[in-house]
């Protein structure tokens, strides 16, 4: 394994397991067993490499969501044709499941707060553009849908949607630990259950009904 990818590596699984900015440059390079200038020299400093983190982290997300919505759209022939349900998988479970698209979930969610905490940092030009698309695609879809709606309100609604998935799979499981009286005692949330609940909330939050 070539210096950059071994930086690669080690940043990932630190940014993941501790926050980025509780990670120092040397950290990473003390993992990747590199020289702490190689960090300046592929990526120009700790931010660069944060960057380049971010495009691993994002990027496989929104392309998963782009190709299961075109996965739909060949296996019912037109965008009217995909039920709402579909629609709203192909946009909640890479988020939900990101580990199938080869992204850990507890960098994705340090990613999200991250930009949620500090909204002035920079997000890749590769990113932007696919956020553009992915933003671009669910909105026509479902406008077929709510043709009663501008592009604007189904564009809110489809945050709304991004931030229920957010919220369940940080504050989840201990919501349901303090609901039921169980602070000590883990509460799993089981994946595919999680997906269904989201799919069914915000059906019903675009005006659906779900089935």
């Amino acid at each position: 394994m070539d210096t950059r990818k071994q930086l690669l590596k080690a940043a990932w699984a630190l940014f993941a397991e501790k926050g980025f900015e509780a990670v120092s440059v040397r950290d990473v390079t003390n993992a990747a067993g590199v020289n702490l200038a190689s960090v300046s020299y592929h990526f120009g400093g700790k931010e660069g490499l944060i960057q380049e983190t971010v495009k691993l982290c994002m990027n496989p997300i929104n392309e998963y969501r782009i190709r299961l919505l075109e996965e739909e759209l060949q296996k019912h022939g037109s965008l009217e044709k995909i039920p709402l349900e579909r629609i709203m998988h192909a946009l909640i479970r890479p988020t939900v499941m990101p580990e199938e698209c080869g992204v850990s979930s507890g960098l994705m969610l340090r990613l999200v707060a991250r930009y949620l905490i500090e909204s002035d940092y920079d997000i890749p030009a590769t990113s932007k553009n696919l956020y553009t698309d992915v933003f671009r695609a669910f909105a026509l879809a479902l406008l077929k849908h709510f043709p009663h709606m501008s592009a604007p309100q189904v564009v809110k609604r489809i945050v709304f949607a991004s931030g229920a998935v957010i919220q369940y799979h940080g504050l989840g499981q201990k919501a349901m630990q303090l609901s039921s009286g169980t602070n000590d005692q883990v509460v799993e949330i089981d994946r595919e259950t999680m997906l269904k609940d989201l799919i069914d909330f915000t059906v019903h939050g675009f005006g659906g009904q779900s089935v």
